[in-house]
């Protein structure tokens, strides 16, 4: 490995909703937005180079032009590459958000992953190839693994994907990922979205991770959390894990 040195942070599952308010807290008008700015916060604290969104920032694809530009002002205050994937509460389907997003300047260092068919981005100055799979359903068929590329030595390889990580893929559960497809997938880092709570779900040389949602009252005090990925040419990737928000004022809600 000879790519140089790269730090992280990982989010998913803010679900912002205007819709869901509540009383407002620090001057924000709800806990979502409180946490995702907070998330920006950690960001810029850890001078990374990279944020990576991994589904379900949004908690449906009917929220409000408030929650919209609330996103857009806050990307606004990094320079580093954003790299945004859709989950399955913010679909990239016909009535999808990211299609509003599309019209609107959220900067240049904003990437959407929205190609249902996956793509991948390089990013050569940091010594990136990342690579991600939009989902249009949250079906049994949707695999979000399904069509990784080839590992490219000599840079940090990094995955995105938004489902439920099994031991094997069975039953009607929808966009499930596997043990084995995580670990052959090559990457040296998976950033996972879906599911609230932290969770190391590391395969052989594979670190990947849910973050659980930044949003402490969407689970309970295991919530709350970012991921903080150090990238180390001799030592491989070391995850930590940094609280954003206290334990949960408001009802607790699902796990995905």
């Amino acid at each position: 490995m000879s790519a140089r040195p790269l730090k992280l942070v990982h989010t998913s599952d803010v679900h912002l909703d205007e819709r869901y308010v509540g009383e407002p807290v620090d001057g924000f008008r709800n806990h979502a937005e409180r946490a995702f700015a907070a998330v920006v916060d950690v960001t810029l604290d850890e001078t990374a180079d990279l944020l990576l969104i991994a589904g379900d920032l949004f908690d449906n694809n009917r929220v409000p032009d408030e929650d919209f530009d609330f996103v857009r002002d806050q990307l606004g205050r990094l320079s580093c590459p954003v790299l945004v994937l859709p989950g399955n509460h913010d679909v990239h389907d016909h009535y999808s958000i990211w299609r509003r997003i599309e019209r609107d300047d959220v900067g240049g260092h904003v990437h959407l992953i929205l190609e249902t068919e996956g793509a991948s981005l390089e990013f050569e100055e940091l010594g990136v190839t990342a690579w991600g799979r939009a989902m249009a359903e949250h079906a049994p068929e949707n695999e979000p693994l399904e069509g990784v590329p080839a590992r490219r030595e000599g840079v940090w390889n990094i995955g995105l994907a938004h489902g439920l990580v099994v031991s094997k893929r069975e039953g009607i559960g929808s966009s499930q990922i596997t043990h084995e497809e995580i670990r052959a997938s090559g990457f040296d880092y998976l950033a996972l979205g879906h599911v609230h709570v932290w969770g190391d779900m590391s395969q052989g040389s594979v670190t990947a991770c849910y973050p659980g949602s930044p949003v402490g009252s969407y689970a309970s005090a295991a919530g709350g959390h970012v991921a903080v990925a150090s990238f180390r040419p001799q030592g491989g990737v070391e995850l930590t894990r940094r609280k954003v928000d206290d334990a949960p004022e408001r009802k607790k809600r699902g796990p995905w």
